[in-house]
């Protein structure tokens, strides 16, 4: 059950229906922080048998703080009739509109929809269903494991950094954020967003693409001399493309923190890794293949973006051929 009442958040009201999308590691783990905060979330997602067991089990969170079990309601999408007051988007890339579409009939005009995901495009994505200015975009670092349906571990440090999409920073952003932060979900209303999301698609897309290629964690790859240039190579792409772009980039600042994953994190697998060992699309089009579309706009190239995104699709066939 919820540990605590919640108040009135402004805009969202006190008890502001929210509807999860995506009931993974990070939608489990957000979902089941505000409900323990005392909030009504409905978790939404395409799977029938992990709807079940979240309905019947509930979701479980296993934190620094101790274990929460607590009762969850989740469904496919058509079966939720009440509309939503805030949407939190965690499915892939490359699911966005199918999963928007699905939801279409629980959006408002005053519904808000927060997209923590991945790589670059979510802001345009979303606004094709949703008035920009009720877009939220942002980026998360959570270590959320999934260990079976609705139950998520998650130990040590997190935090989001969030901002409307229309970078206008309106009253209601700030009734968001402090909802989370009431939900000990750490989130820093940013101005500099654009920064935030363009550094982490960078290193993502450094350490992400050349990890799933070649099957390897960071650890296996760092004796090679080549991995590191290659990686430098991504991140300097990347940053002149941002900055061609408008954006403010730091690319030692990039660099130090894709170095401090290969020596702190040596054993991590990618999601993206994990995705084609699991014979899953990836979500390499909005990372590595965003960044070239991102260049080809304004004039330049970005081919070793290029090859790895290409690289990335080979290697997802491959896996699609072994699993047939």
């Amino acid at each position: 059950m919820p540990t605590q009442s919640v108040r009135n958040h402004g805009a969202f009201g006190q008890q502001p229906h929210i509807v999860v999308v995506g009931a993974g590691a990070m939608g489990c783990y957000f979902g089941g922080m505000l409900m323990k905060a005392g909030h009504q979330v409905t978790f939404v997602d395409v799977n029938s048998e992990q709807i079940a067991t979240i309905n019947q089990r509930g979701v479980i969170l296993e934190t620094d703080d101790g274990l929460y079990e607590m009762p969850a309601k989740a469904a496919l999408a058509k079966d939720v009739n009440r509309s939503a007051d805030l949407v939190v988007l965690f499915t892939k890339t490359m699911h966005t509109m199918s999963a928007m579409e699905s939801i279409r009939h629980i959006l408002t005009d005053n519904t808000v929809v927060l997209s923590l995901q991945n790589g670059l495009g979510n802001a345009e994505r979303v606004g094709q269903f949703v008035n920009p200015d009720r877009i939220v975009v942002g980026t998360t670092l959570v270590p959320a494991d999934l260990k079976g349906a609705g139950h998520v571990a998650s130990h040590g440090p997190s935090s989001s950094h969030i901002m409307d999409s229309t970078l206008n920073n309106p009253v209601w952003l700030t009734d968001l954020s402090e909802m989370f932060n009431e939900a000990s979900l750490t989130t820093s209303i940013d101005p500099e967003i654009m920064t935030v999301i363009w550094s982490k698609v960078a290193f993502n897309a450094a350490l992400n693409a050349i990890c799933s290629i070649t099957g390897s964690s960071p650890g296996g790859l760092t004796p090679a001399p080549a991995f590191k240039a290659l990686a430098r190579n991504v991140v300097h792409e990347t940053v002149v493309t941002g900055q061609a772009n408008g954006v403010s980039l730091d690319e030692s600042y990039i660099w130090n923190n894709v170095e401090m994953a290969m020596r702190e994190h040596p054993n991590h697998k990618p999601s993206m890794l994990q995705d084609i060992e699991a014979a899953r699309a990836t979500e390499i089009d909005a990372i590595n293949g965003a960044i070239v579309a991102a260049a080809e706009k304004v004039g330049l190239d970005a081919p070793v973006n290029r090859t790895l995104a290409q690289l990335v699709k080979l290697s997802e066939q491959v896996a699609k051929n072994k699993k047939a």
